[in-house]
């Protein structure tokens, strides 16, 4: 046998495990790594290093250009972004006890993962708290392999874009209650982006201004008139209305949308 593959939970545990199967010293051998291996987060995504040692030979140059042929070829793959990104999605839906089709590809610099499905509510989660927990350790874990950051943003089911209408709609209705009342309105607690969303959409409205309140999970956006100072007793909550969609979660209609 002339060369040998070995797994361990490190390397340096995969090496030892390779030697015991040639029954050489490491001095003997070439070595390749196939596989650094992941501790993964939170158990998910963990992968066992993997390596092949290939004897030292006569023609060892021509076995060591074969194995630097095959290095190349699996770096060049680990390298490509949107096949890691999916690859660790996969990897996560399927751990998680999930199935389901997923689409990658790359969109402003980002890579957008796109999970469709039977049974996929429980992968989104109440107002997408799940999904927000699926795409951070995504996008942990891909960095890891890749050695460098690549923004990945995982949808499923189309919830991000149909939360994104409800959102604009809902910022739109807000702006035109402050308008007639004259008083501020403290939207319901959002994540960052969703947060930016409601920003966006009236950052060019002639009446009102938005800015957040608040700290952590409880942190969110109170709109505003423009033309005075609005005294924190005058702020309105925003009631929160169950919306009619995938069950578990509290995502718009699936009404479909035109990207």
């Amino acid at each position: 046998m002339k060369s040998a593959e070995g797994s361990g939970r490190t390397v340096e545990e995969a090496i030892r495990d390779a030697l015991r199967v040639l029954g050489v010293k490491r001095d003997e051998v070439d070595l390749m790594v196939l596989d650094e291996g992941s501790r993964g987060v939170l158990g998910i995504g963990a992968r066992e290093a993997r390596v092949r040692l290939t004897l030292l030979s006569e023609d060892g140059e021509e076995e060591d250009e074969a194995a630097g042929g095959l290095e190349a070829e699996a770096a060049g793959a680990e390298e490509d972004p949107v096949a890691v990104a999916r690859s660790v999605t996969a990897s996560i839906i399927s751990a998680m006890g999930f199935r389901g089709s997923i689409r990658a590809g790359e969109q402003d610099g980002a890579v957008m993962i796109s999970v469709t499905g039977e049974n996929l509510a429980p992968l989104i989660g109440r107002r997408g708290q799940t999904l927000e927990a699926l795409d951070l350790l995504v996008n942990m874990i891909a960095s890891r392999r890749l050695g460098r950051r690549v923004p990945v943003i995982v949808d499923v089911e189309r919830y991000r874009e149909r939360r994104r209408d409800t959102l604009v709609s809902l910022a739109r209705r807000t702006a035109d209650r402050v308008r007639r009342s004259g008083k501020a309105v403290a939207l319901e607690p959002m994540p960052a982006a969703e947060r930016r969303l409601v920003h966006t959409a009236l950052a060019n409205h002639p009446s009102v201004t938005t800015h957040s309140e608040g700290d952590g999970a409880e942190r969110h956006v109170v709109v505003s008139l423009r033309d005075g100072d609005t005294r924190a007793e005058e702020l309105v909550p925003e009631q929160t209305v169950e919306e009619r969609g995938t069950p578990g979660t509290s995502d718009p209609p699936s009404t479909d949308f035109e990207r």
